[in-house]
């Protein structure tokens, strides 16, 4: 009913939780962690290897990166409350 009036509603990543801020997620090309998440647009930092300091910020829609994500075969390695 929720799609029915527009809301949407976050995906998951095969069984993962939903996008959140302060989520880190490993691919085999990069890491990347979630910095910010709007409406429709999410703000992320792509790492070369986890916990590097110097990264690209990057800002996407929230459907596209939930598909790389997917796409990619993703997995969450922190989760928003850091743990």
């Amino acid at each position: 009913m929720a799609a029915r009036f527009g809301v949407r509603t976050p995906m998951t990543m095969e069984g993962q939780r939903p996008l959140e801020k302060g989520q880190v997620w490993v691919t085999h090309a990069a890491s990347i962690e979630i910095v910010a998440l709007g409406k429709t647009l999410i703000h992320y930092k792509v790492m070369n290897q986890f916990g590097e300091k110097r990264v690209s910020a990057q800002l996407s829609g929230i459907e596209p990166m939930e598909k790389y994500l997917k796409t990619h075969a993703a997995r969450l390695v922190r989760s928003a409350g850091g743990g």
